[in-house]
């Protein structure tokens, strides 16, 4: 701010110039200061922009690349058929990248039945289920689902969207699908009495609640859902061995219609289930085969 009073100062005081020329003077000059530094004051803005408009670019991209994936031959095919039972045939479950996860020859599940499907972790378990789900495309080989039934995947972390607690619980149908009354009944049925005051509370619900009590809210929405096929990613695993016998208790009393597939590591889950399918890992890929279920108790 002195420089240009110092530069012009001898002009003024030898009269050659007058105060108001001092003064636009130093005007002018901080103008032109002003301009030419607008690129170093707003560097680390405009260098945020840029990484900004870069990270969007390339989840653009991303997405682009994943939907040309998702549809470009060959691809797992989810095929509605009339009648019939719920079946894997040659199911080839893939990376984007094209390499082999799990392969499963034919896997039927019949409904109404139980069924534990287990293997060492990172095998694929939960990658064959999203493939089963129809979220996860790559790979080749067909799902056939029967005509109109309603399959529900829920996993170890369930979604929950912004909004009221009433409206996370009923996801995903439509806010409102479900009176107040039957949300609340299910969340006393899983555990969770002290949220049925809160229904009507928007929030983070991911954030809000521990790990457990999202997963208790994952068992209501399946009451609330009655999917014909529930697949089950573990999700009970945040729970201790009682609470989540209690809730495995509660779906084989409630979805009696309900074709039920869990993957677990725990023994205890053997009591719950009628047959184990279990994940082998192999050189080419993991293979899914059927073997003899061994409860706890045996």
């Amino acid at each position: 701010m002195i420089f240009p009073y110092i530069v012009v100062s001898p002009a003024y005081f030898s009269g050659a110039m007058q105060l108001g020329g001092l003064m636009q003077t130093a005007s002018a000059f901080n103008s032109v200061q002003t301009a030419l530094s607008y690129f170093i004051t707003a560097y680390r803005q405009i260098a945020e922009w840029r990484a900004v408009i870069a990270r969007l670019t390339g989840f653009e991209q991303a997405i682009a690349a994943g939907r040309a994936a998702a549809v470009t031959p060959p691809a797992v095919e989810i095929v509605p058929r009339g009648g019939g039972t719920f079946a894997l045939d040659r199911l080839d479950v893939r990376l984007p990248d094209g390499e082999r996860i799990v392969a499963a020859e034919h896997v039927a599940f019949p409904a109404g039945e139980r069924i534990l499907v287990t293997g060492p972790s990172g095998s694929g378990k939960s990658t064959l289920f999203r493939a089963i789900a129809g979220i996860w495309p790559f790979g080749s080989g067909r799902v056939m689902v029967p005509k109109g039934a309603k399959v529900m995947l829920l996993p170890q972390r369930p979604y929950f969207p912004l909004g009221t607690l009433a409206a996370a619980v009923g996801y995903p149908a439509e806010a409102g699908t479900f009176d107040e009354g039957r949300i609340a009944e299910a969340l006393v049925a899983v555990g969770l009495p002290e949220l049925v005051e809160r229904l009507g509370e928007e929030a983070h619900w991911n954030r809000m609640l521990s790990q457990g009590e999202q997963q208790r809210l994952g068992v209501a929405r399946a009451l609330l859902q009655e999917p014909d096929y529930l697949f089950l990613d573990e999700a009970t695993a945040s729970l201790d061995d009682p609470a989540e016998a209690m809730l495995y208790r509660l779906m084989q009393e409630r979805l009696k219609g309900t074709t039920i597939i869990s993957i677990g590591h725990r023994s205890t889950l053997g009591a719950f289930h009628r047959r184990r399918v279990e994940v082998v890992p192999g050189e080419a890929a993991a293979q899914v085969r059927d073997v003899p279920l061994v409860s706890a108790a045996e």
